[in-house]
């Protein structure tokens, strides 16, 4: 199993290269700032969560992402979304507060 500083090292790189690939895309650098803050939402609203494997429970929403942005070459709305999936399901925040911060598309 990899240390957890391992994992951070794997999540930022893996956002980096989406958002890389979206700033290539052309999507505007506040939108990518939205981005990188669903992902830091998703991070802390799952930390201490681990899958069955043991792993940060994180690894799979950033999963999501990637293929969300990478491979259907979705917007931005999608992507968070696809960040937050499982947040409202298995953390203490609520749909209006992902409403409230990202938008009704989003929740």
């Amino acid at each position: 199993m990899r240390m957890m500083s391992d994992y951070n090292a794997y999540l930022n790189g893996q956002l980096q290269e989406m958002v890389s690939a979206l700033a290539r895309r052309g999507v505007d650098p506040a939108e990518l700032a939205r981005i990188e803050d669903a992902f830091e939402f998703a991070r802390e609203a799952h930390s201490g969560q681990k899958r069955k494997s043991g792993e940060p429970y994180i690894i799979h929403p950033v999963a999501v992402a990637r293929i969300v942005a990478e491979e259907l070459q979705l917007g931005v709305n999608p992507i968070i979304a696809a960040f937050l999936h499982d947040v409202v399901e298995d953390t203490p925040h609520t749909l209006d507060e992902v409403k409230a911060r990202y938008g009704s598309d989003v929740a």
